[in-house]
């Protein structure tokens, strides 16, 4: 185990390294080193703060993030190091680039403290969307914690059929983009009981956890619990274990985000591979049953890794005979209605 030595170790490869560089080459080509200097982090600058954009981080994080990635790596010590050993250039080549990394790590600070000083306040007064947070009380029968693409969902259907839910969101951008198409949606983090107050969470009936991140989720449904004992939680679930989670915090009406796409798009497959919709649909159908069975069957050993696996592995061979019992009665059944197709086409 080297964790002890771990940083004597990093201080002696930086040792060799500063050792390995000929400072004379650097004070004679100081142009030569500033506009390496400058290409490199220009061009590390652009690709990262392009890589923000696409990401869609918070208008904030995108400078203090894009400057702190731009300068060079300590890897890129040993790969000029190794390059000059194996004389893909030469040892001056290796000192300018080398130098030119070490500068990049001694500006970085200074780049993040003009970026403090000079961009974030613009990024603050231009960029991110100007939100008041929801102050006036709210009264309706269903609040959305969460309005992305599960939460979209639900809104719309629950419009479409005269219900007006309260939403919150706390993402400025897509709070923007929503309702730049007629909905109407709050600026708020539903993990604060204020706003959850404000929200009317003291009068509605549902509260509909709709958040992509856990703990977020996680957070809401303990505090609708802890001062809201009386809403009814329908919360989304990322995967079984998050699942699992909601379960452990007494939410009843869980939904698994991928799940019934998922047994959709299973459906057509089987189609495509020769079943008909009826067969693919109790096909389907067949396996839901059995998979909302097995997680609750799983349920009370969650967290017992070794009982889960058991489990797992013992419901997967009894839906694999199942599903080969259900083949087989359809092949019979099929075999049966040719016989008497052929039979009464005979007396015919």
């Amino acid at each position: 185990d080297i964790e002890p030595f771990k940083g004597l170790l990093l201080g002696l490869f930086f040792i060799a390294v500063g050792m390995s560089i000929d400072f004379g080459v650097l004070l004679k080509s100081p142009g030569m080193m500033a506009a390496i200097l400058f290409g490199f982090l220009t061009l590390k600058l652009a690709v990262i703060y392009a890589l923000t954009k696409a990401m869609k981080l918070p208008y904030q994080e995108r400078p203090v993030l894009t400057v702190l990635l731009a300068q060079g790596g300590e890897f890129a010590f040993v790969v000029f190091q190794a390059a000059s050993g194996a004389g893909v250039f030469s040892n001056d080549t290796a000192s300018l680039l080398i130098g030119a990394v070490t500068l990049s790590m001694l500006v970085t600070p200074l780049l993040l403290i003009a970026v403090d000083k000079l961009l974030l306040p613009r990024y603050a007064k231009s960029d991110t969307p100007q939100l008041q947070e929801i102050s006036e009380p709210q009264q309706a029968s269903v609040i959305i914690a969460g309005f992305g693409r599960y939460g979209q969902i639900m809104g719309r259907m629950l419009l479409a059929q005269g219900f007006a839910p309260t939403v919150l969101d706390h993402d400025a951008e897509t709070i923007e983009t929503v309702r730049s198409f007629g909905y109407r949606v709050f600026y708020g983090d539903a993990r604060r009981l204020d706003l959850l107050r404000t929200a009317g969470a003291a009068s509605a009936q549902v509260l509909v956890v709709a958040v992509d991140d856990i703990e977020q989720s996680l957070a809401i449904v303990e505090l609708a619990k802890a001062h809201f004992s009386h809403l009814v939680i329908v919360a989304r679930a990322r995967d079984v274990r998050h699942w699992n989670a909601l379960r452990d915090r007494g939410v009843q009406l869980i939904e698994r985000e991928l799940f019934e796409s998922s047994l959709r798009s299973a459906r057509s497959v089987l189609q495509v591979l020769g079943q008909s919709p009826h067969e693919a649909r109790q096909s389907a159908m067949g396996f839901r049953r059995h998979n909302l069975a097995l997680i609750e069957q799983m349920y009370p050993h969650h967290k017992d890794r070794a009982k889960v696996i058991a489990v797992a592995k013992q419901g997967r061979a009894q839906l694999e005979a199942q599903m080969a019992q259900e083949r087989h009665e359809r092949d019979e059944q099929a075999q049966r209605q040719g016989k008497d197709h052929a039979t009464s086409w005979h007396q015919f």
